[in-house]
């Protein structure tokens, strides 16, 4: 990392990892590779954290965050998505101080992704507001 950050930062880019794939779905994996990593940031998945360590991972992460993805799978009748908490990531990231970007990453179980895209949208904003 330190070679493509010293390259990035001459050109006034940041350079972002996501948990995503390998060690990076566990908290304190990420933890480590941004500390050993001057001026690395995270690309915050809502999602993407091992079984059982979502919680952990929002408020373990949340101020390393310099870019997010919410997301989405479907919604119910309150415009929530049943199988994660993302109105709760997002206000974790927003006591962490979060000032970036919501992007918006729908993965949607019933194949609409017009519908899922708008409602996420619409969830971001009485969420962030």
């Amino acid at each position: 990392y330190a070679d493509i950050l010293a390259r990035a930062a001459k050109l006034g880019l940041e350079v972002l990892i996501e948990n995503h794939w390998g060690p990076s779905p566990v908290p304190e994996n990420v933890v480590r590779i941004l500390e050993a990593a001057p001026g690395l940031g995270l690309l915050f998945d809502t999602n993407n954290w091992a079984p059982g360590r979502q919680l952990d991972g929002w408020r373990t992460c949340a101020k390393y965050a310099r870019s997010c993805h919410v997301k989405s799978f479907g919604f119910d009748q309150d415009g929530r998505d049943p199988s994660v908490d993302l109105e709760l990531a997002m206000r974790i990231l927003l006591e962490h101080g979060y000032d970036g970007c919501w992007g918006v990453e729908s993965v949607p179980t019933d194949g609409d992704e017009t519908g899922a895209v708008e409602k996420t949208f619409a969830l971001i904003r009485r969420t962030v507001k």
